[in-house]
């Protein structure tokens, strides 16, 4: 293994204190680490079988909206006054069947079924053609907007039994009429498929009404036959990897990446539904954004908001078919999820006036190092640090306020110009001397970890993780906070709670600054406050 190295200098006449003094042992080699790697993966767990949901009873009257949302009470369109030409909006919408040829293993492909049609990019669905033996679809929600679409929504009907809806009394003026097949009672008639006509995949039509004309809107929906296919997913890939760091409140943006790994098409009645744990603001049901063939991958993105309690938050998620039927990857059971941690701040400390404040305009109190590595200084009102050389090892110098067992402990530092990777910066805590103690950093890409040196042996204490609270890169400013009470340790950054740690071996002692630039020739650190408060 490669070994460390460490400068501390002479500190003996440095640390003044009232009772002791501080021995300077020589400089002492450390060895590097590399901590892993660690990936989440999901895992299969099981969820409540679905329970069946009965079709309501479609109606043919028009409504007013004027939430989008079907009025409870059906009322009548609005009356024409003596002097108001009017006009009409009428329509029908249809199943445009279509069976795709589907050739059986070793077999040749057989030929398309009459009225079908061959979409480049998507494949065969029926042909946006009203044939005389294709039904109209009954108890289709209908809604009429004004203006362009999308459109205010201003009236709603449903289609008759023969699948025709009409708008009568209506101004001269812009309308948009959509049929969604996503809204609950068109899902349980618009089953698996696609719409044909106005358009692939389109299920609105914008009709500009004339004085006393009656307008034509219609649409064609092929319901996609695929017999007895199996749902199956594989999961891919997922952003917001699990115990991501979202501080209280925050918008976050969870994308997971699922493939197909079944022999149905999922289409866009398809959905990811939420089946336990918190929600944390989501919407319950995601409706998929394309339609994905055997083989192909989606991916779903659902926004939610962290709640503003600390603590860990999970939310689970299953795929559903348009019948209701549940599925996921890693097996029937499958589900796939996001779980994330809301930090603690640390305004609730209730700190009161620090013990002692260092401002940090002099070095009267703080060893200055000057080696080949590492060089402090003090410049402007502050205690700047240069780590001087790329890859060199942590250096750090003690200050020498009397040692400090029970307490909190907080530091100002401000990144210079070039701050990237790991470079990074921190306090050493609990020193018995110069040669031991905890090291906490955080290093110029919002990474922060903590570490045990007993003069020999590196003991991880919390491995390099992300800092959401962090501010990353050149000319930052960061708080970073040490609560010390017993055997826990506590690591803030501004005042924000990042991770928890124990460590019974080091419960007393010095602190200091440390410095280490990984890839930044003179990578600079200013420290410009230093404040400390011990507990009863």
């Amino acid at each position: 293994m490669q070994r460390w190295k460490l400068y501390f200098g002479v500190v003996l006449g440095m640390l003044v204190l009232a009772a002791c003094t501080m021995p300077a042992p020589a400089p002492t080699p450390l060895p590097t680490y590399a901590p892993p790697t660690l990936a989440a993966s999901p895992t299969a767990l099981i969820a409540p079988s679905p329970t069946s949901v009965a079709l309501p009873t479609p109606t043919a009257t028009a409504v007013p909206e004027a939430t989008a949302t079907e009025a409870p009470t059906p009322t009548l369109a609005p009356t024409a006054t003596a002097t108001q030409a009017v006009g009409e909006i009428v329509g029908t919408a249809w199943q445009d069947v279509c069976t795709p040829p589907i050739a059986e293993e070793g077999e040749p492909t057989p030929t398309p079924s009459p009225n079908c049609k061959n979409y480049p990019g998507f494949g065969y669905a029926g042909n946006g053609v009203r044939d005389v033996s294709e039904a109209g679809l009954a108890g289709v929600k209908v809604v009429l907007a004004k203006g362009a679409c999308p459109g205010e929504p201003y009236l709603v009907t449903n289609t008759d039994t023969q699948g025709a809806y009409r708008f009568p009394d209506l101004p001269a003026g812009t309308y948009c009429v959509r049929i969604d097949p996503h809204e609950e009672a068109n899902a349980l008639r618009l089953t698996a498929g696609t719409w044909t006509y106005p358009a692939l995949e389109k299920g609105e039509q914008e009709v500009t009404l004339k004085a006393g004309e009656t307008a034509e809107a219609n649409f064609g929906w092929w319901p996609e036959t695929q017999g007895a296919c199996e749902n199956k997913a594989k999961f891919v890939s997922e952003t917001i990897p699990d115990g991501t760091e979202i501080q209280p409140g925050a918008q976050f943006t969870k994308v997971w990446t699922l493939q197909n790994t079944g022999t149905c098409t999922w289409t866009t009645n398809y959905a990811a539904v939420h089946v336990g744990g918190d929600l944390m603001g989501a919407d319950a049901k995601i409706y998929l954004p394309k339609r994905v063939p055997p083989g192909d991958e989606v991916s779903l993105k659902v926004v939610f908001k962290a709640p503003e309690a600390p603590g860990t938050y999970r939310s689970e998620w299953r795929l559903e078919t348009p019948d209701g039927k549940q599925f996921g990857p890693g097996g029937e059971d499958g589900k796939f999820w996001v779980e994330i941690k809301v930090p603690e701040a640390a305004a609730s400390l209730n700190l009161g006036d620090p013990t002692v404040s260092d401002p940090m305009d002099s070095a009267a109190r703080w060893y200055l190092l000057n080696t080949d590595d590492a060089r402090f200084e003090v410049q402007n009102g502050r205690l700047v640090m240069h780590g001087l050389t790329p890859g060199m090892t942590d250096s750090w110098g003690l200050s020498s306020y009397p040692p400090v067992g029970d307490g909190f402990l907080e530091a100002t530092f401000i990144t210079g110009d070039t701050c990237s990777d790991l470079d990074r910066y921190g306090l050493i805590v609990r020193a018995p001397d110069p040669s031991q103690g905890v090291v906490v950093e955080f290093s110029c890409d919002g990474r922060y970890r903590v570490y045990q040196w007993d003069g020999e042996h590196y003991t991880a204490l919390h491995y390099w993780a992300r800092g959401n609270a962090i501010l990353s890169g050149p000319n930052q400013t960061n708080r970073m906070g040490v609560w010390m009470e017993g055997d826990t340790l506590k690591i803030y950054a501004n005042r924000i709670l990042l991770a928890e740690v124990k460590d019974a071996d080091y419960l007393q002692g010095y602190f200091g600054l440390v410095i280490a630039s990984e890839k930044t020739p003179d990578f600079t650190v200013a420290v410009d406050e230093v404040n400390y408060w011990t507990l009863p």
